[in-house]
């Protein structure tokens, strides 16, 4: 039967809206982690370092370039700051889902972005060279930042998941 005679047998046709939606859920939080340490990690950084003794600031040309490359050398000035930033970002995005290997992913990816980043901050600022690459690559300290973003990131995605573990071990009553 069509719609029109079911109607006018007084049997109610239920319609079916068609609506557009998007689940944000996994994938929004995925894009608001990155988000805040696109916009976090060299802005505490920058907000730190750009400044001299007597808390003006100074022209970027005048400050340590290495510091693009090597965030970890800026650590005395932050008090880990930009690191604990990452190491939250990475604690969430593993808590938040309940395969911890996707939030384990997730997060990992968090350190090739932070690398690009400071090269496109250096090319941005002082000019597109080879520089960077060097600075990364040929240098211990360029394998000492990345081996220190790593185990960040690992380290607050771990206890992002046994934390996880824990709490809804505590909810089924297990623990």
């Amino acid at each position: 039967m069509t719609e029109y005679e079911l109607k006018k047998e007084g049997v109610e046709v239920e319609k079916q809206k068609k609506r557009v939606s998007i689940d944000f859920g996994r994938q929004g939080g995925i894009f608001v982690g990155y988000v805040i340490i696109i916009l976090g990690f060299y802005g505490i950084i920058a907000n730190t370092v750009m400044t001299d003794r007597f808390n003006e600031w100074i022209p970027f040309l005048d400050m340590d370039r290495t510091l693009l490359i090597w965030p970890y050398l800026s650590v005395s000035k932050n008090f880990f700051l930009p690191f604990l930033l990452l190491f939250i970002v990475s604690f969430a995005l593993t808590y938040k889902e309940d395969i911890p290997a996707y939030g384990i992913k997730a997060s990992l990816w968090l350190v090739p972005i932070i690398i690009a980043e400071g090269f496109l901050f250096y090319w941005s600022m002082f000019g597109i060279s080879l520089e960077p690459f060097r600075l990364q690559f040929l240098y211990f300290e360029g394998y000492i930042n990345v081996m220190l973003l790593f185990l960040t990131v690992i380290i607050g995605s771990l206890l992002g998941m046994l934390i996880k573990k824990l709490v809804v071990r505590r909810k089924e009553g297990a623990y």
